[in-house]
């Protein structure tokens, strides 16, 4: 990636990604002119990137002109844990009876109505997708 002045706008830079074809020895240069953010925007954009990391039930960002207010909510149960004995279950064929508790405290004694995993964002899936098709 090449980061150059851009041109026209002196408030934003030019964002160059280069990707090489080993196969067909082919070079796809995408450009972007993306503006420089400020410290809010910096802020938003972390706060927002929070949600793909995370397993949050919800989100709500509210920016005003000197304040940025974050509210997250978080699932009511600790799902990676409920997936943790879901899997114990399905390999041993059997579970404790403290998990078997936690499970129907849950209200998912049935294993299929625990979500599964958050997908990834689209845009790791297209960075992702990129490095496949070049690599």
């Amino acid at each position: 990636m090449e980061y150059l002045k851009s041109e026209k706008n002196d408030d934003a830079y030019r964002k160059e990604e280069r990707w090489n074809c080993d196969r067909c020895h082919t070079q796809k240069v995408i450009t972007k002119e993306v503006p420089i953010p400020t410290e809010k925007a910096m802020l938003v954009k972390l706060l927002m990137s929070l949600s793909e990391k995370y397993e949050l039930e919800g989100t709500t960002i509210t920016v005003g002109l000197r304040e940025v207010r974050a509210v997250f909510r978080f699932p009511e149960h600790d799902l990676p844990k409920l997936r943790a004995i879901a899997e114990n279950w399905s390999d041993r064929g059997y579970i404790t009876a403290k998990d078997l508790l936690k499970l129907e405290k849950a209200g998912m004694r049935d294993v299929a109505k625990i979500p599964p995993k958050w997908a990834p964002s689209k845009r790791e899936l297209r960075a992702e997708a990129m490095r496949n098709a070049f690599s």
